[in-house]
């Protein structure tokens, strides 16, 4: 009975410490606002609650100079960190405002932000690019041939540290993956991924396509092969510093910006939060599938946004794996695909 007892007790010290450890990222703040009227009111608290919310939130991750360091934010500064408020037990009239304002902030943004300016310590993602270059008036692209200026100047900047990253290039013993040149690079399937990130000991791998312009702009496409996402951009050839440095800056800020994305977007997923469009024949048929989707045990909530023509826009707050939730939609009759921020059903 004794050893029961003190294994119990080990659970339950090994449960609070659990607990304890895991940082939540909303605040509960509440706000009673006067001003010239009851608009002007909630605009002051909406205002105020973000603000509150972010610094108790750094209360819970960093210590108290921190926290008044971070003060010095401004509104908007700190609205960059907010991913949504909802409203509780709003009472307006007059010119009061009072409500229970929930505040939930974005983790990857604000531990990463931190981190940069040395207020906690965080454990460091190692990203991999691969430099591929195609000079004007040229039809084949180059990875490992000595031409490729553009992985030269990479591989000048040595390891890359940005936030909460640090990116190296690709290096010489990566050439052991046969099938791994210019060509496979830029339209990379999973077989090359794979080997590629079994090299690297990290999934993330990234791809950086400059090209060479007419006028002797450079053209960059970055992709991250982990996600299959993209994005664009140039660089002005203006003859003021050199435009590979110019090139690389740029790419580290977008390359931050994408992880950020994807590692936000992960977060919404397993909060198990989806955003849904649903395209009904008449509102008869959109009350049955509401119904049948509200029913659905892995199924918390469901909040409807907005409809018409239509098209029904709503949030879906589920429990589980992902992959179990679309197993069920998809005996119940239901099909999905993914569009940019949100997935469509029919």
């Amino acid at each position: 009975m004794k050893k029961i007892l003190c294994l119990l007790v080990t659970l339950a010290v090994m449960w609070v410490f659990e607990a304890q450890a895991k940082t939540e990222f909303s605040a509960d703040i509440e706000v009673d606002v006067t001003a010239k009227d009851a608009v002007e009111a909630k605009e002051k608290a909406m205002r105020q609650a973000p603000r509150e919310a972010f610094m108790e939130v750094a209360g819970r991750l960093t210590e108290a100079e921190n926290v008044e360091k971070l003060e010095k934010l401004t509104d908007d500064e700190i609205l960059h960190f907010v991913r949504s408020v909802s409203v509780n037990d709003e009472k307006s009239g007059g010119n009061k405002y009072k409500a229970t304002l929930t505040v939930q902030l974005n983790e990857p943004m604000m531990r990463e932000y931190l981190a940069e300016n040395d207020m906690i310590k965080t454990e460091v993602k190692d990203l991999l690019v691969i430099p591929i270059f195609k000079a004007k008036n040229t039809y084949t692209p180059l990875l490992w041939e000595a031409d490729n200026e553009w992985r030269r100047a990479w591989l000048g900047k040595g390891l890359i540290k940005f936030g909460t990253m640090q990116m190296h290039t690709i290096g010489e013993h990566f050439q052991q993956i046969d099938q791994l040149n210019a060509e496979s690079a830029l339209y990379m399937d999973s077989v090359v991924y794979n080997s590629i990130s079994n090299i690297n000991g990290s999934d993330r791998v990234y791809v950086v396509y400059a090209e060479t312009m007419e006028n002797d702009d450079l053209k960059i496409t970055i992709k991250d092969e982990k996600n299959k996402a993209e994005n664009n951009f140039s660089v002005l050839n203006d003859g003021s510093e050199n435009i590979f440095d110019k090139a690389i800056e740029k790419s580290v800020m977008f390359i931050s910006n994408m992880e950020r994305e994807s590692q936000s977007n992960a977060g919404n997923a397993e909060e198990g939060i989806l955003n849904v469009v649903y395209m009904y024949d008449d509102m008869r048929d959109w009350l049955t599938k509401s119904s049948m989707l509200a029913k659905m045990p892995m199924v918390d909530g469901i909040e409807t946004k907005s409809f018409g023509g239509g098209k029904v826009n709503f949030s879906i707050r589920y429990s589980g794996p992902l992959e179990d939730f679309w197993q069920a939609l998809q005996e119940m009759g239901f099909t999905h695909e993914a569009a940019d921020n949100y997935y469509i059903i029919r």
